[in-house]
């Protein structure tokens, strides 16, 4: 099973600004001046970048969350329509889609920035692509003709050429879904939220975003472990600092901390924190994460940034 992150973001999409590009930029051309002068002409730039860390090779990204799932017979399942979705359109044309094909896709809720990508995911519009979509929303189909009234969006959802069908599931109750075992709980979030354990050849994960935890909570995630286990990886929501999630109370996200004591209560072997800050520029991130992973036996903690690929 391959997962590939189209989108990291929470909240809005947040394209990197001038002042943190040009301060990247600076940072590289001093590294490149000093690794210069100590080759002595024989510089390589492939090397050199090779070198870099990871703050400044890759960023985290500005899109909104948006998840590629394929299994191991290269069946498709999507998390969310989140901005990274047009990006992950383009690619799949690359791929051949336009052909035909069935993209199935899990909607966690339906707050803007899980489904913003959707009409942009060029795919919808094809013929010859059937689209199956999943969710524990009863109405699941009308709020996405509503995010494409007139008044918002020129194409409607059912101008959207693409064949299209919505299957209501039910919290707890496991489902086959293609080559994919799938089995959705509540996730505490405004309005609420689904969370999904997608298995595939007995390897799993646990996605949790959007979910606000706090100590309280935690029995939650023991729930979860003895329902499924310890999963190979959770992917969760941690947009805040610890100071930041005391002072929102109710916003329906959680901490850095609490994400990785989460972890800890499942017993995961890798966990992914995701979800980030739209006011929070790269270096804030980094060092809210470096922070948070310091006290925790975890065996491997990762920062979430677009592109990033998992194979389980």
């Amino acid at each position: 099973m391959k997962i590939k992150l189209y989108g990291v973001r929470g909240s809005l999409p947040t394209p990197l600004s001038g002042s943190e590009y040009r301060e990247k930029l600076e940072k590289i051309l001093e590294s490149a001046h000093k690794e210069f002068k100590h080759k002595n002409g024989t510089f390589s730039v492939s090397t050199f970048l090779q070198s870099l860390s990871p703050e400044l090779l890759h960023p985290v990204g500005g899109n909104t969350t948006c998840v590629y799932v394929e299994s191991t017979k290269r069946q498709k399942l999507i998390i969310d329509c989140g901005s990274g979705m047009r990006e992950l359109g383009n690619d799949l044309l690359k791929e051949g889609i336009a052909q035909g094909g069935t993209i199935k896709i899990l909607v966690t809720h339906t707050h803007w920035d899980h489904i913003q990508g959707w009409p942009f995911f060029k795919p919808g519009y094809i013929p010859n692509v059937q689209v199956d979509f999943y969710s524990t929303i009863s109405n699941l189909k009308e709020r996405f003709d509503r995010q494409q009234n007139p008044e918002n969006f020129p194409i409607t959802l059912d101008e959207m050429m693409s064949k299209k069908t919505f299957t209501l599931l039910q919290r707890q109750q496991t489902v086959q879904i293609g080559d994919f075992r799938v089995t959705p709980f509540l996730l505490k979030h405004p309005g609420n939220c689904t969370g999904y354990h997608i298995e595939e050849n007995g390897k799993s994960f646990l996605f949790c975003t959007d979910v606000e935890v706090r100590e309280e909570d935690l029995s939650e995630f023991e729930h979860l472990r003895a329902k499924f286990g310890s999963p190979d990886m959770l992917i969760i929501d941690a947009q805040y600092s610890s100071e930041e999630a005391d002072r929102k109370i109710g916003w329906g996200h959680t901490s850095g901390r609490l994400a990785v004591r989460c972890g800890e209560v499942l017993g995961v072997n890798k966990l992914v924190l995701t979800h980030h800050e739209p006011d929070h520029p790269d270096e804030e991130i980094i060092r809210m994460f470096n922070q948070e992973k310091q006290s925790t036996a975890l065996s491997e903690i990762v920062l979430a940034r677009e592109a990033d690929i998992f194979h389980l």
